[in-house]
């Protein structure tokens, strides 16, 4: 018996052996690639908070396939709000967030750029240079208008460019509904011959003779011009222009082509009015023009070609030009701090 309990004795302890030899095999085929691995991510230069959270989203062997790295990827994948959708942005860029990713994904969308587009865009332009391109026709040369931008130093307060991406009266649309007070005209959207139908005149005391706005403006901007009468510091103002008809607007064209075809003007809306005030001084330096700038939003008036919007509405910049759109959208606009060009196009079109 006791040769019989020798040779069990043997055999499980070859037995043992064997298992134990086995698991070392297989922790070696988990653990030593694992190793190596994680000694490769972090020879690409990140840190172990980094590699810890490129583990948890399960982006190892994307960015060991491509050597993915940078100093930004390596500091935004640790947050929460980081956004596995745009790796590669991470890439190429120093700054990202919510409104980067909306406009990726409204130009892929609404103008058909493609990934590889977008991410030449996005690797020299911050987002005050992507915004226009929502209002642009897709760009043949993005080489041309990424160059353009970084000339110009634009900030989030001043967008200026030197090429013409803007194309007037191209592939133009045709309005649908011409009596909406939201409607929305440019040199790209067209009214054709449209005249409103309830036409009244401003009373004298808040403009010169015979000036016609449309009775949806109407008392809003009475109310305005009687508000600002109680203001200290300022002058009151009052309409010089009003409706112009689209006979009107072309004949303006034919005498002087810098002026907007027939048609293309929001004026013949009959919802605009240019102001005026008797200070000595320019309209646009006038304690009178810094209080609508604040408050015309409240009447339902916004300031329709504002400075350093030129190169999207294709307007220069009328500081005593105001467009009635409601109280409701003109609130919407001022608080975005965009043209109502941006605002469309982001938010109505």
């Amino acid at each position: 018996m006791s040769e019989i309990k020798k040779k069990k004795r043997k055999l499980n302890g070859k037995f043992l052996a064997l298992v134990a030899g086995s698991l070392l095999i297989i922790l070696s085929i988990f653990k030593v690639p694992n190793f190596i691995n994680t000694n490769k991510i972090l020879s690409l230069g990140y840190s172990e908070e980094a590699l810890k959270a490129i583990n948890q989203k399960g982006l190892r062997r994307t960015i060991l396939k491509n050597e993915y790295y940078s100093d930004y990827l390596n500091e935004e994948i640790v947050k929460e709000d980081f956004n596995i959708k745009y790796l590669r942005l991470y890439l190429i860029t120093d700054y990202l967030d919510q409104e980067y990713f909306d406009y990726y994904e409204l130009l892929k969308e609404k103008k058909s750029y493609n990934d590889e587009e977008l991410e030449a865009l996005y690797s020299s332009l911050r987002i005050y240079d992507l915004k226009p391109l929502l209002i642009y026709d897709k760009l043949e040369n993005l080489d041309d208008y990424i160059n353009d931008c970084l000339k110009n130093n634009n900030d989030a307060n001043h967008f200026n460019v030197n090429g013409d991406y803007l194309h007037p009266y191209e592939n133009i649309i045709e309005i649908s509904e011409p009596d909406n007070e939201e409607v929305f005209v440019s040199l790209k959207h067209y009214l054709g011959d449209y005249k409103p139908e309830k036409l009244v005149p401003i009373r004298q005391e808040n403009a010169i003779a015979n000036i016609y706005i449309d009775t949806k403006a109407l008392d809003d901007f009475n109310q305005m011009c009687s508000d600002i009468r109680l203001e200290e510091g300022t002058y009151p103002f009052y309409a010089i222009e009003g409706f112009v008809s689209y006979d009107t607007q072309k004949l303006y064209y034919e005498q002087n082509p810098n002026n907007t075809k027939a048609g293309y003007c929001d004026a013949q809306t009959g919802l605009t009015v240019r102001v005026k005030t008797d200070e000595v001084i320019s309209f646009k330096d006038s304690n009178t023009y810094k209080w609508l700038l604040n408050n015309s939003y409240k009447y339902g008036f916004i300031q329709r070609f504002p400075e350093g919007k030129e190169a999207l509405t294709g307007h220069s910049a009328e500081y005593n030009y105001f467009r009635y759109v409601g109280k409701d959208l003109a609130n919407k606009i001022y608080q975005s701090g965009l043209c109502f060009d941006e605002y469309y196009y982001l938010y109505m079109n």
